[in-house]
């Protein structure tokens, strides 16, 4: 239960709780970036791809490149109802 208000928490801090919105790896890995002094940019980005691909084989996001092929998820339907499920239909606690 632990990790699923985790990976919720997760998803509503990059997507919102809007089932379809989407963001680039580099937003996601600028967020990363943020979270601590000690990550570089290239380990955000690692991490953000690390992250992404975790939560798309769970079905929480779908692949959703950008209009120049750029890498990008957006929040499936499943993301959305788990972010719900924790954070109530507005995302907040």
């Amino acid at each position: 239960m632990a990790e699923n208000h985790r990976v919720a928490t997760d998803l509503r801090n990059l997507f919102g709780s809007q089932a379809g919105s989407r963001r680039t790896l580099a937003e996601i890995s600028r967020d990363l970036y943020k979270r601590s002094v000690l990550t570089n940019r290239q380990a955000a980005r690692d991490g953000a791809f690390d992250l992404m691909w975790n939560y798309e084989a769970r079905g929480y996001v779908e692949n959703s490149p950008g209009p120049r092929g750029g890498a990008g998820w957006k929040l499936s339907t499943k993301g959305a109802v788990l972010v719900e499920q924790f954070h109530g239909p507005d995302g907040k606690e």
